[in-house]
Order: C-alpha cells, then sequence, then structure tokens
C-alpha cells in the first residue's frame, strides 16, 4: 500500500519506478497485437472459417493458464492465496476477461484503425469514472492529458471512419470495461498482496476462456479434438502463445499489478495510451502495417498527454 507518510523524495522514487515499469508494460504489449493476431490467423487456417469463437477460447485459455502455472512455479510468494485474494482476482479478471471478449468480438467487424480510436476511449472513461466515485473534478494536466492520449491513439493508425455499427458499439463497451479494469486493479492492488492477486486474476480469466470454449462447442460448429491438437502443436500457434503468455501476461500484468498503485489511475490511463504506437510499429516490422504521417502526429499527440500529465506532479514536488 502507498504510505502517504512518506518522504517527498521516496514518493518521487516510487512513482518514477512505476512510470518505467508501466512504459515496459506498454513496450511488451505492443508486441501482442501481432501476436493475437499470428494466433488468431493460425486458428482460422487450422480450424477453418466458423471456429472464431473456439478459436479465441483455445488462445486466452491457454495463454493465461500458462501464465498463472508459470508465475506459480518461479515465484511462491504468488501461491499464499486466501478468499479475499480469489475475490479480488476475480474482479481484476472479470474485468480484464470481459474487456477482450467485447474487442475480439467488435474487431469481428470493424478495422484496427477504428478499433484503436475507440479502445483508446477507456482514458477518458478512466478520467470521468474516477470523477465520478471521487465526486471531483481532474487536474487540469490529467484532463489536457487524456484528452491528447486519446486523440493521438485515435489517429496512429491512420483517420478512423465510424459508422455506429454493433462492432463499434462493443468495442466503445470494451473501453469502458478496461476503464473500470484499471480502477478496480488500482483498488484491489492497495489492499491485498499483488502477487497472489495477480495469479487469481489469471486463474479466473483461463477458466473463463475455458467456460467459452465449452459454450462454442456445444453448438453446431464444434471444433474436432484432432483439429485442436494440431492447432496447439503447430508453430504458427505455438510461438505466439508462448510470447504473449510469458511476455504480455506473466511478465506484463505482473508489473501493472505492482506497479499501477503508485499513480493516479487517470495517469496510469494516459501512460497505458502509448501502446498504439508500439503496436504500430511490431506490425510495420513485421509487414502487418505501413508507415504514414499519421503515426508521427499521432505518436506525438500521445507523448505530448504524457508530459503534460505529469506538469502538475512534477510542479508539487
Amino acid at each position: 500500500m502507498t504510505d502517504v507518510s512518506a518522504p517527498a523524495p521516496d514518493r518521487d522514487a516510487r512513482a518514477w519506478r512505476a512510470i518505467v515499469a508501466l512504459f515496459l508494460v506498454t513496450l511488451i504489449w505492443g508486441g501482442t497485437f501481432v501476436w493475437m493476431k499470428q494466433g488468431l490467423d493460425a486458428a482460422r487456417a487450422n480450424l477453418g472459417p466458423g471456429h472464431s469463437a473456439a478459436g479465441i477460447a483455445i488462445f486466452l485459455a491457454l495463454r493465461f493458464g500458462l501464465a498463472a502455472v508459470l508465475l506459480a512455479l518461479f515465484v511462491p510468494r504468488s501461491r499464499a492465496l486466501g478468499a479475499a485474494e480469489w475475490k479480488g482476482g476475480l474482479a481484476i479478471g472479470g474485468a480484464l476477461y470481459a474487456g477482450f471478449l467485447l474487442q475480439m468480438s467488435g474487431l469481428e467487424s470493424v478495422s484496427p484503425a477504428v478499433s484503436a480510436f475507440l479502445t483508446s476511449l477507456y482514458v477518458l472513461f478512466t478520467a470521468l469514472c474516477m470523477s465520478a466515485l471521487e465526486r471531483r473534478t481532474p487536474s487540469w494536466s490529467l484532463f489536457i492529458g487524456a484528452a491528447l492520449a486519446t486523440v493521438g491513439a485515435a489517429l496512429i493508425r491512420g483517420r478512423p471512419e465510424l459508422t455506429f455499427n454493433a462492432g463499434e458499439w462493443l468495442t466503445v463497451a470494451g473501453a469502458f470495461v478496461f476503464a473500470l479494469h484499471i480502477l478496480v486493479t488500482d483498488r484491489v492492488t492497495k489492499r491485498l498482496d499483488t502477487l497472489p492477486v495477480t495469479l487469481a486474476s489469471l486463474a479466473w480469466v483461463a477458466l473463463g476462456s475455458l467456460l467459452l470454449l465449452v459454450y462454442a462447442q456445444s453448438g453446431d460448429s464444434a471444433i474436432a479434438l484432432a483439429d485442436a491438437r494440431a492447432l496447439i502443436a503447430s508453430r504458427e500457434f505455438l510461438v505466439p502463445l508462448v510470447l504473449s503468455s510469458v511476455l504480455a501476461t506473466m511478465i506484463a500484468i505482473t508489473l501493472m499489478n505492482v506497479y499501477q498503485r503508485e499513480l493516479d489511475p487517470v495517469r496510469a490511463a494516459i501512460l497505458y495510451a502509448l501502446e498504439p504506437i508500439w503496436a504500430a510499429l511490431a506490425g510495420i516490422a513485421y509487414g502487418m502495417d505501413r508507415f504514414t504521417s499519421y503515426l508521427l502526429f499521432g505518436g506525438a499527440l500521445l507523448l505530448a498527454g504524457n508530459l503534460i500529465a505529469e506538469m502538475r506532479p512534477r510542479a508539487r514536488s
């Protein structure tokens, strides 16, 4: 828990460590876009059309399940689970799982540029939710920073064209849930040991993904066990799965849960908005995106938003 009585230099040092850690999280998450796309493409190729729900469920179940097992094996302290940790992990994991499902469902009918724009609304949603919960208006630096970060994230992959279809509304709903995830993470990790809570949240997401797979298997589009085995054994699926599980899930989410509590949730959301920059660069490196002036303009707005968000804390120090 953050010690409000700690000397200012110590609070500053913890805040800077948190900024560096969460910046690293955004770098890792930037690669997740490529890994998820590779994994889902492999699922589509191996399972055939009409099995997107099963492919998503298999990827998420293995991604979060493997991350939970590795965290429990390599960080023994994470195994100190009690009822409070399972309950806190359910709150964090439930919000994370719901956000992923809404975002992925929306991606079925919207372009990556539109998805990136609408998902970036979680920055503003976080600020609005914080204002409602604490009955106070965010500082001008956080509000302006959140607005700039939202616009910057929207323009990274080009000018989005909205048609207000169902996929876009699902993506907006996902952005709102991701904002709730940031707020829930802030509340839970300030009162409970972060490592056991992280393990519990990963386990809950894996369980939810398995339930989704069971639901997908109960319909007419059930997949054959041999096809699922072939998918999991394929290099095209296994490599992005391991990268997503180890880097983007076990390491990144643990860093998020440990260090986000040192920052204002709105400040953390603005920092997370840097992710589309690294996602676009990763996409360019893998030949999935192309370099445009929008990347420079959007990136500049994102960086400006982060710098402005830091103005008030630095001035107070």
